[in-house]
This record gives structure tokens, C-alpha cells and sequence, in this order.
């Protein structure tokens, strides 16, 4: 009788845990980006009876008889699928419409492989926007990482000659669009860079132009954050001749822009001297849905500040809850992996990125710069700016299974009464 109690007893301690799952669920259902874990019971020990036999040419088989002794929580599982999207009006506000986490932590993290990215909290709740050092943090202070723009190689290309003068690329007329002309910049009638792509075959060609931005993301993965300012001081223009006129480097908050350092492997800010302090103050953000691009106004000029990029992991619904709205992809979530929505950013070893460069000899491998790591495309996964995800609780099914736990708990309970009457009367079989 007292394995009846026992196993009552280990179904009150379940429940209980149970119940814990489903406040928990409840306490968190206007907890933006909130992911719900649910639960499921195992049986306990079993011991054996009567052992089971085959038949045979005489005698029939029989089934062995097991006895239990009662249950307890088997899985508590997080259910990182993606939710509704809930506008806030706030530019800076991201939800990741699909797989995937925002990578945060603090200030100078650098990264020689994925595995670095472990050591990173993961998180779904998009509540971005720039301190006052302009980096890109979120609600709680860490900073966001992605890619920072630096000077695109090939627009600064288009503006010189084989012999390294600077020239300025002729006006695209409808004449330019042929074969022949493949390759080749241009300057369109808004004044942007653009070059000729043929997106069929040379049999049947379709002709387009490509738009090329004078800056774009470096692939080596960073905290992101606005540009240096100019702060519009003159230089003497030749230290030996004091009356030389003086040149003006930046204009006043003019953006200054970081670059890859090739030694350090890292994306380095501009130096703060007479030309170059602090930071330029947006007058607004936007953010690209389909790329995760940010760009910003100051001083009446777009300015594009960087990228921000996005972790997969093999078992999003096996990351581990570290720090309330963090996660971490420690044993269970599988290897994670570095991406930029729609494929934004390529490596360096990638025959249509920027910065590729044939190698010396033919046929020797391409390498990539240092300090980068292989960044991937997240599938369909893309951002849904103005707003946050809402909590994953699934509230009427909570009160649902809430009833259903009360009632198994109550049950339980009487096992429990049930046993111990039993026991009184055995005790007083004898009086």
C-alpha cells in the first residue's frame, strides 16, 4: 500500500513542477519576444513482478506483469517558433520574422571561428537604439553585432583611371545598354554609381544596371555603431610653407568612416585628433527589412552605418535560457552558425563580393581576410522593423492545462487519504 502512497506522492511533485511551467508561461504573456515551455510527464521506475515468456510447442506465451511507482516531469520544452508581429512606431524596433537571434554582448568581442559565437547572448527581443558613445545596444545595455560599412573598393575603382588619377565616369545613356559595355560605370541621372550586368546569356542578353554604393558592409563581424564626425577644422596643407593655404579634411559632422585594419583583423574607428571627434547624431534611423540594413540622416545626408547580423543554430529550440531574455547556444542547440538576411554580406573569398581579389597565380585557393568568420544567408528569415515580436504564451490553453493539473493534483491527493485510511485500518485490525 505504501507504493500507492509513494507513487501519489511523486504524481503531487509533478503536477506541481507542472504548474510551475504554466505560471511561469502566464506570468510572461505581455513579455515581448517571451518564448513559452511546455511539459511533459514521464513514468517513473518500474520493477518486474513477473517476468514475460514465449510460447512454445505446448504452452502459450504470457506477458510480464510490472508495477510502477508514479511519474515525474520528463521534458520542459521552449517553443522558439515565431509569433505575432506588435507594433510600436519606434524606427529601431526589429522583429525577426523566422529563425534566428540578434548576437549581443559587450564591447569588443572579436571572433576567429563560429564557436566564438557561443560565448554570445542570443536574443529575439529586437528593442534596439544608439547610446550616447553611438553604439547600437539594446534594452538592457549590450551592444548588437553586425557588419560595419567602410569604403566599397569598387565605386572608389570607378573614380580612377589605370594609373590611379581620379576621373568621373561618363552619364548613362540608353545607347550604353549593350554588351559590349559590360562591366562598365556610369553615373545614372540621380547621380548614383552604377555599372552594366547582363542577367541572361550572351545568345540572349537582358541588360540592367546595378546601383553601387560608395560604402558597404565589411564581413568581419563587430559591435555596430555610428560613424566618426568631422569636426570641420583646417590642416596646413604643406607643414614646411606657413603661408600655404589650409584644406578642410571633414566638414562639420560630416561622417568619417571606420576600415578594416588588415594587421588586427578588425574594423577600426577613425582616430579622434583636430579633423575627427565623436560621433555623428542622427536625425533619423531606418532600418532595411530585407537586408538588415541601418541607414540614418545627419546633416541632411544618407549615411550608412552597417548591418546586422543574425545566428542560427541547428536546434533553436534547444538553446539555453541564460539571464532572463538571453540565450546561449550551449550542448543540445548543435553548432551556430553567422548570417546577414537576404545574403547581404559576402566574404571576402567570394567572387561577387567587393573586396574579392583574384590570387597571384592561378589556380592558387582564395583566402579570406583575417578576422572574419563564414558568413551565410538565414533562408527566408527577415526583419519586420517598427515593432516587436509578442509573447509566445498561448493564454487559454494555459488556463486550459491549469485546470487539467488542478484536477490530476487533486487526484493525486486522494490516492494519498485513500492509502492512509487503509493504513488505519490495517493498524487497528487488532485492538
Amino acid at each position: 500500500m505504501t507504493g500507492a502512497m509513494y507513487a501519489a506522492v511523486s504524481g503531487l511533485r509533478a503536477h506541481m513542477s507542472a504548474l510551475n511551467v504554466i505560471g511561469q508561461n502566464i506570468s510572461n504573456v505581455n513579455t515581448n519576444a517571451y518564448k513559452a515551455t511546455r511539459y511533459t510527464f514521464l513514468e517513473a521506475l518500474y520493477t518486474t513482478v513477473r517476468g514475460g515468456s514465449n510460447g512454445s510447442a505446448q504452452l502459450g506465451g504470457k506477458n510480464p506483469a510490472q508495477m510502477g511507482y508514479g511519474t515525474s516531469i520528463g521534458t520542459i520544452d521552449l517553443d522558439m517558433s515565431t509569433k505575432n508581429y506588435m507594433p510600436t512606431g519606434r524606427a529601431t524596433d526589429v522583429m525577426i520574422d523566422g529563425d534566428g537571434f540578434l548576437i549581443v554582448g559587450n564591447k569588443g568581442q572579436t571572433f576567429t571561428s563560429t564557436q566564438d559565437l557561443k560565448n554570445m547572448y542570443l536574443t529575439r527581443h529586437g528593442d534596439l537604439a544608439f547610446d550616447n558613445q553611438g553604439y547600437l545596444t539594446d534594452g538592457m545595455g549590450n551592444v548588437v553585432y553586425g557588419f560595419m560599412s567602410v569604403a566599397n573598393p569598387v565605386y572608389e575603382k570607378a573614380f580612377k583611371d589605370d594609373a590611379g588619377n581620379a576621373i568621373t565616369p561618363p552619364t548613362l545613356t540608353n545607347a550604353d545598354l549593350v554588351v559590349g559595355n559590360v562591366g562598365k560605370f556610369y553615373l545614372n541621372a540621380d547621380g548614383e554609381l552604377v555599372t552594366i550586368v547582363n542577367k541572361g546569356t550572351d545568345a540572349n542578353p537582358s541588360l540592367e544596371t546595378k546601383v553601387i554604393d560608395q560604402y558597404t558592409p565589411h564581413p568581419v563581424l563587430t559591435a555596430i555603431r555610428l560613424p566618426k564626425a568631422g569636426t570641420g577644422a583646417f590642416t596646413q596643407g604643406d607643414p614646411n610653407d606657413p603661408d600655404a593655404p589650409k584644406t578642410q579634411l571633414y566638414s562639420k559632422g560630416q561622417p568619417v568612416y571606420a576600415h578594416y585594419d588588415e594587421q588586427s583583423g578588425t574594423i577600426v574607428d577613425a582616430q579622434d585628433d583636430a579633423d575627427v571627434s565623436g560621433r555623428i547624431e542622427p536625425d533619423s534611423v531606418s532600418i532595411d527589412e530585407n537586408t538588415g540594413r541601418i541607414t540614418c540622416t545627419a546633416g541632411g545626408k544618407a549615411v550608412v552605418i552597417g548591418t546586422i547580423a543574425i545566428a542560427k543554430v541547428q536546434n533553436p529550440n534547444g538553446v539555453t535560457h541564460v539571464n532572463g531574455r538571453y540565450y546561449q547556444a550551449l550542448e543540445g542547440a548543435g553548432e551556430v552558425s553567422c548570417n546577414a538576411v537576404g545574403g547581404s554580406v559576402l566574404n571576402t573569398d567570394d567572387p561577387d563580393s567587393p573586396f574579392y581579389e583574384e590570387p597571384a597565380n592561378p589556380g592558387d585557393p582564395v583566402t579570406k581576410d583575417s578576422g572574419e568568420i563564414p558568413v551565410g544567408a538565414p533562408g527566408s528569415t527577415k526583419f519586420i522593423t517598427g515593432g516587436l515580436e509578442s509573447s509566445g504564451t498561448d493564454l487559454a490553453n494555459e488556463i486550459s492545462n491549469m485546470i487539467t493539473i488542478q484536477r490530476g493534483y487533486q487526484a493525486n491527493t486522494r490516492i494519498v487519504t485513500v492509502t492512509d485510511s487503509m493504513l488505519e485500518e490495517l493498524v487497528n485490525m487488532k485492538r
